[in-house]
């Protein structure tokens, strides 16, 4: 594998240039290497990273729907070009994106399998086999057995045959027993909470809240506690705002969820909350990025959210991810569009 020169600013927390060398085995060092190649780009960052991403899902004008594994596969090798070398998967239809496998070009993939919801409470097309609360710790056994790290419970949604706002789908009893099997098992559990009450969930064990909208102060303050990550996927909730159609009831409620995670955005990154960016099926990570320093994020906060956190939280292996820069995406994302270079899996992509 090929060995690789960088000097520039180390992202997000630098500000000074400086010059550190990348051997082919994707150890960092502070000397020359051998026949290492100067990547271009005066800032540098690990990879960006996506925790909450679907690629095997794909939106348009009739809503949600799967997409084949070719096209599932297309999605990740064009996210690793334009500098996304993590991708957590928080559910696909049928677990497809298990099958998918690691191959060069890709970013390195943490899949959660297949979404986890009773009949009646997700997207019809996304949910291919309905799971009772009397099923679920088992169906997510079964989906760590086909090789998920993560398991990805819907934790509350509408009621789609009633046209009813979200409430819970599974009781926090029964979360916390999937939890504890789950962790026994060796994987992890996410779950859509968009509800208030998510402090029970916290209580319950499970590893992030993706979206987490009906957050409180004491749910932050206690996920600060026990390690438990956030993804507020900002894109999604301004998404959900917007989307034709929607409800008064729901949009009241979006609305106030957006003023909550602006509220409580700063302070779970004072409290040491892994806060983790994450596209959803709705934005990018440039665009998150932004929208959590609009949220009240410093740039710098912003962009680890996008890069070194979800690394440290999610445990990404120790390969040779590099992008690079020309201009400080801390004072403009939208330079994460448009890398100088992308090194994933010490393979040169761009």
């Amino acid at each position: 594998m090929k060995a690789w020169a960088v000097h520039g600013v180390e992202l997000p927390f630098g500000d000074e240039p400086v010059s550190w060398w990348i051997d082919g085995s994707g150890a960092v060092h502070d000397r020359p290497v051998a026949d290492a190649e100067l990547l271009p780009g005066g800032y540098v960052l690990p990879g960006l990273a996506d925790a909450h991403a679907h690629p095997a899902v794909g939106s348009g004008p009739a809503g949600l729907a799967p997409l084949d594994p070719g096209t599932a596969r297309a999605n990740l090798a064009a996210w690793a070009r334009a500098g996304i070398t993590l991708v957590r998967d928080v559910g696909s239809p049928g677990g497809l994106t298990l099958r998918l496998g690691p191959g060069p070009g890709m970013p390195a993939l943490q899949a959660a399998g297949r979404f986890l919801a009773p009949a009646g409470r997700y997207y019809p097309d996304l949910l291919d086999a309905p799971v009772d609360e009397a099923s679920l710790v088992g169906a997510a056994l079964g989906e760590i057995g086909g090789g998920a790290a993560w398991v990805k419970v819907i934790a509350d949604f509408p009621d789609l045959a009633a046209g009813t706002d979200a409430e819970a789908t599974y009781g926090f009893d029964t979360i916390a027993r999937l939890a504890a099997a789950v962790h026994e098992a060796g994987a992890r559990v996410a779950v859509h909470s968009t509800v208030p009450g998510a402090g029970r969930l916290v209580a319950a064990g499970v590893d992030s809240i993706e979206h987490g909208f009906g957050l409180d102060e004491r749910a932050v303050r206690d996920m600060a506690d026990s390690g438990t990550a956030w993804t507020p996927t900002v894109s999604a909730l301004l998404a959900m705002l917007d989307a034709p159609g929607i409800t008064p009831q729901r949009r009241h409620r979006f609305q106030e969820g957006r003023a909550r995670v602006a509220e409580l955005l700063p302070l779970a990154v004072r409290l040491g909350v892994p806060v983790l960016a994450g596209t959803d099926v709705t934005g990018s990570i440039p665009r998150e990025v932004a929208l959590l320093a609009r949220m009240g994020l410093e740039p710098k906060d912003a962009l680890a959210a996008a890069s070194i956190w979800p690394r440290r939280f999610l445990g990404a292996a120790a390969t040779a991810d590099i992008v690079t820069y020309r201009h400080d995406p801390r004072e403009d994302p939208d330079q994460l569009a448009s890398p100088a270079a992308v090194v994933a899996g010490g393979v040169r992509l761009r």
